[in-house]
């Protein structure tokens, strides 16, 4: 079995080659999502992975590209990552999104059980839920 680095590693790894499907079964059925921001945006707030997958379909939509996810740092304490990251992407309308991250999270068996996530959500909501523009 895949150490909880290891999974972290390749759930990041695919989410920036766009490889939704395949992240997504690094989670757990039961996995949570927890975003900064709750009640102040559309994407704050606690997630389940049906409505982590609708999240997933937004940034495939609104990245062609591909939005890629960088770890800059990681610590692991027995089942708990922490991970220091940055995203960079160009949106389909040709804006830039950069984006620095703090996730916790929780791997058990192999899976990722529970992510939070800390973030700029002015630019996050912007960006991943904002008018596109011509």
């Amino acid at each position: 079995m895949a150490s909880p680095e290891e999974v972290v590693r390749a759930y990041y790894a695919e989410v920036s080659e766009g490889r939704f499907e395949d992240a997504a079964a690094r989670l757990s059925p039961d996995s949570t999502l927890w975003i900064l921001g709750e009640g102040h945006w559309p994407l704050g707030g606690r997630h389940d992975l049906s409505s982590l997958k609708k999240i997933h379909a937004t940034v495939a939509e609104r990245f062609p590209g591909g939005l890629k996810v960088t770890v800059k740092g990681l610590t692991v304490e027995g089942e708990r990552v922490a991970v220091e990251a940055e995203s960079l992407g160009t949106r389909i309308d040709g804006k830039i999104y950069h984006n620095n991250y703090h996730y916790l999270i929780i791997v058990r068996d192999g899976l990722i059980r529970e992510r939070r996530e800390y973030l700029d959500t002015i630019h996050a909501n912007e960006m991943l839920c904002g008018p596109l523009t011509n």
